[in-house]
């Protein structure tokens, strides 16, 4: 079980559970870059993150993309398309090699209906995953540049921080521009914040 990050799906789940899921489904690998899911995509695949990282990001009206979300080994991704059939309401690009288990929808639900304790964590986590939208969304809605990048900041650190001699690290690849996106904020705004943050030199 520590193989899987405090608070992901997988941590939660029984280790029988676990184990049903790690079986089902084909191991399927992903170089950084490569997208696993496309926006407005009709297929119902879940896709089981067994290792890396990976973007949720949105497509806005410019043409550009938004940043929308993080996530990490033992999270699920796709599953909301095959629980309503709906077409994919996001891209999910690799932030870093990544490894999934990917099962067809099919096979998903008739492990969900094969153990209730599953679908119950699986509702759990669907659920954490709108709070989180809302949380996000409330957190870049105001204050100033500062506010906002120490608000996603912290968020970072309480999902995906591990410790190191020097402190926490937060083990997920970002750029300016990643943070930017997810804070609401522009690149230089993203540069002072950061430097206001950082503790006086000695």
């Amino acid at each position: 079980m520590s193989r899987w990050p405090q608070g992901t799906l997988m941590a939660n789940l029984s280790s029988d559970d676990r184990n049903a899921l790690l079986r089902l489904g084909r191991v399927v690998r992903y170089e950084t870059g490569d997208v696993l899911i496309r926006e407005g995509g009709p297929e119902t695949t879940v896709l089981l993150l067994t290792d890396g990282c990976v973007k949720v990001v949105g497509a806005v009206e410019d043409g550009g993309t938004v940043l929308l979300a993080l996530r990490v080994r033992g999270e699920l991704v796709g599953e909301v398309s095959a629980l309503d059939g709906q077409p994919r309401s996001a891209t999910v690009i690799a932030a870093r090699p990544t490894v999934t288990r990917t099962l067809t929808s099919a096979v998903f639900l008739t492990f969900l209906r094969e153990s209730r304790d599953a679908a119950e964590v699986v509702q759990r986590s669907v659920a954490g995953k709108l709070r989180g939208a809302t949380r996000h969304r409330i957190d870049t809605s105001g204050g100033t540049a500062t506010v906002r990048l120490a608000r996603t900041l912290d968020n970072l650190v309480r999902s995906y921080a591990r410790a190191v001699p020097e402190g926490l690290r937060i083990d997920v690849p970002l750029s300016h521009t990643d943070l930017a996106a997810l804070a609401g904020i522009s690149d230089a705004s993203v540069q002072r914040a950061l430097r206001s943050l950082r503790p006086p030199g000695p």
